[in-house]
């Protein structure tokens, strides 16, 4: 009988035991539940992997070795993103190989036959989660172990750093001085679409908490839609467009910017009709890159749909190259 996962383990094949992949295969493999979480995270690498050996495009051995040396789960998303854009190409049977990286770069994907290439960047922010985690940090082994709840009134794309630890101090003091109840600290934020966040921190006992204390996030929001929230993530895909490195690749050959938002705070809600229409219309002219496009990819799902915002000044062969892409790929597109 056949192991499962061929492709994915020989990509596993010689990591060290602290991949951030292991546990799960492991578990996949030694469980054989088809609908557990961890045999749906390896079945979709399963799927993606194999699309590539089959495909085999240039360079396919460098990247081979990028997730081969992922220590942490951030390493493993990032080389993710690319995978699985490179995946779909494949399956779409679009030529393609991984661009050069050294003495002349290009674009991370190079598609041999549109002279086109697709140049992928994942982005992680979430501003609240940080303050979560490092916030269940400060309180490991104050006793008693309480409850922690954090709840904005607009979800936050980025907490700055010096503003996180100014929460944690105030509230570690609390909890060292039984302060139980909600105190509402008001957040600057002159960079954000919300010029001011309000995060009610709640304390509460928790007797009986088994790991110490926990923090939560509340659900939703007490005062604002999403609006603002969404804007900070646009302009966080579009910030993309001035990273110098970026720009050098793009300048190589006519380049899509890739943006994996699926971790830039709440990108995923917005729809992809939406997304392709306002990278359109706020793509400059001015950019080198031909277009911008944001994925939001999940852990499951080998596949992912990509919308498309295209400049407007393209000339008749870019944007030629671009619709026989978009249409091959089924992407949303403006």
């Amino acid at each position: 009988m056949s192991m499962p996962f061929p492709f994915l383990r020989s990509w596993m094949d010689k990591t060290p035991q602290e991949h951030p992949l292991r546990d799960y295969v492991d578990q996949a493999i030694r469980d054989g539940a088809s609908d557990s979480a961890a045999s749906l995270f390896s079945a979709a690498f399963e799927n993606i992997i194999e699309a590539l050996e089959k495909a085999q495009p240039q360079r396919l051995n460098s990247v081979r070795g990028d997730f081969r040396k992922a220590r942490t789960t951030d390493d493993l998303l990032i080389v993710r993103a690319e995978l699985v854009a490179s995946a779909k190409l494949a399956r779409a049977s679009v030529p393609f190989d991984f661009g050069r990286r050294n003495r002349s770069p290009e674009p991370d994907l190079v598609l041999r036959e549109m002279n086109l290439g697709i140049e992928v960047k994942a982005r992680r922010l979430d501003g609240l989660r940080d303050l979560h985690d490092e916030l269940e940090d400060a309180l490991a082994g104050i006793e008693p172990p309480v409850l922690v709840r954090l709840m904005p009134d607009s979800q936050p794309l980025i907490i700055k750093r010096d503003v996180r630890a100014k929460v944690i101090e105030e509230t570690v003091q609390r909890v060292r001085a039984g302060d139980l109840g909600s105190v509402v600290t008001e957040v600057h934020q002159p960079w954000s679409a919300r010029k001011r966040l309000l995060l009610n921190v709640g304390i509460y006992q928790a007797d009986g908490l088994p790991n110490g204390s926990r923090v939560t996030l509340a659900n939703g929001f007490w005062g604002s839609e999403p609006g603002p929230h969404l804007l900070d993530a646009e302009e966080q895909v579009l910030a993309v467009l001035e990273d110098e490195q970026k720009i050098r690749q793009a300048e190589s050959m006519p380049t899509i910017l890739l943006v994996d938002a699926a971790r830039t705070g709440m990108a995923w809600i917005r729809s992809p009709q939406v997304w392709a229409q306002r990278l359109a219309l706020r793509l400059p002219e001015s950019t080198p890159f031909v277009g911008a496009a944001v994925m939001t990819p999940t852990l499951t799902d080998p596949d992912v749909g990509i919308s498309l915002g295209v400049r407007a000044n393209l000339s008749d062969k870019d944007r030629h190259s671009v619709d026989e892409l978009a249409g091959r790929l089924g992407l949303t597109t403006v």
